[in-house]
């Protein structure tokens, strides 16, 4: 590889290195927000747990669904966030299902 390659190649992995430093900040802030949203989503199962009502609500999920495409500015990322969105609240109902056997027991 002559010079002129190195110096791209170079160049390159300093760019690519500067988004990877991006995404780990932005990494740092989802899981910040992943940590409050599973606290409230705590709260919510206690209240479900309290009040007998099941952990599962298909009509709230579907508000959530369809709220999030609408946040999204550039459309065509919508079926990626609402993919990443349906396992959150997968995730949101293990988490209430698992806080509630505990506290039951």
């Amino acid at each position: 590889m002559n010079h002129k390659g190195k110096a791209s190649v170079m160049a390159g992995n300093e760019e690519i290195n500067a988004a990877r430093e991006q995404i780990n900040h932005l990494d740092e802030s989802i899981v910040r927000l992943l940590v409050q949203r599973f606290q409230t989503a705590a709260l919510i199962g206690q209240i479900k747990d309290r009040d007998n009502l099941p952990v599962l609500d298909n009509s709230r999920e579907q508000v959530v669904l369809n709220r999030v495409r609408t946040l999204d500015p550039d459309s065509h990322n919508g079926d990626y966030i609402e993919n990443v969105y349906r396992e959150i609240l997968k995730n949101s109902r293990a988490y209430q299902h698992a806080l509630i056997k505990a506290n039951n027991n």
